[in-house]
């Protein structure tokens, strides 16, 4: 059997490839890309699975989701410090604020934060923010201001914009004879100290 000549007129040997280059097929390209991103989405998926316990000042031991947990910074650049770490210490806060905290992070693992008008327009917290943050400030002045400075050091930006709002909350309105009255401060501060505590707070103030 004579050799078939392709349309060059040149003979086609058995080893010659007979329809040239392949073209890409973006088809397959466009699953491989699906397939990748799947990928990290199950990773994704697997971070928010894991549990990290938290320790407090008094050795008192909460579990929370890395994902949540993660709403820390102070957490979150631990984790991706140490990708096994299991435990983190906070030796400057005690359980009970732990324990608040780790409940608010839980809560906003599924629900955004809202966010806070500056400043603020009301006085009571509910008109302010969504009713579990409302509830969640509903606490005594000690606590308040613990709840704050927990917030600071756990570097957790939405729980320390919601503390200081109530903060605010406490002082709009009010004289400087009630804000001492209300927050138990000494009456001797010099009208530079009082200034200095209203702009503090100016931006939620106004």
């Amino acid at each position: 059997m004579e050799d078939e000549k392709n349309p060059s007129g040149r003979t086609k040997g058995a080893g010659d490839a007979t329809d040239g280059p392949k073209a890409p097929d973006h088809n397959q390209a466009s699953k491989e890309v699906d397939a990748s991103e799947a990928g990290i989405g199950g990773l994704d998926d697997e971070i928010g699975t894991e549990e990290i316990t938290i320790c407090s000042k008094d050795k008192k031991k909460y579990t929370i989701s890395k994902k949540a947990a993660r709403m820390s910074k102070l957490i979150q650049t631990t984790i991706e410090g140490d990708s096994t770490c299991s435990e983190i210490e906070l030796f400057h806060i005690e359980g009970d604020i732990v324990e608040r905290i780790v409940k608010y992070m839980q809560y906003h693992e599924t629900v955004r934060p809202q966010e806070i008008e500056k400043p603020i327009k009301s006085n009571r917290m509910v008109d302010l923010v969504d009713s579990f943050d409302a509830k969640f400030c509903e606490v005594g002045q000690e606590t308040m201001f613990k709840l704050l400075l927990a917030a600071n050091y756990m570097d957790i930006k939405p729980l320390l914009l919601l503390m200081c709002a109530k903060v605010a909350s406490l002082l709009k309105g009010k004289t400087p004879q009630q804000i001492r009255k209300t927050f138990n401060i000494r009456g001797d501060y010099t009208p530079e100290e009082e200034e200095e505590v209203r702009n503090e707070y100016k931006n939620l103030l106004g």
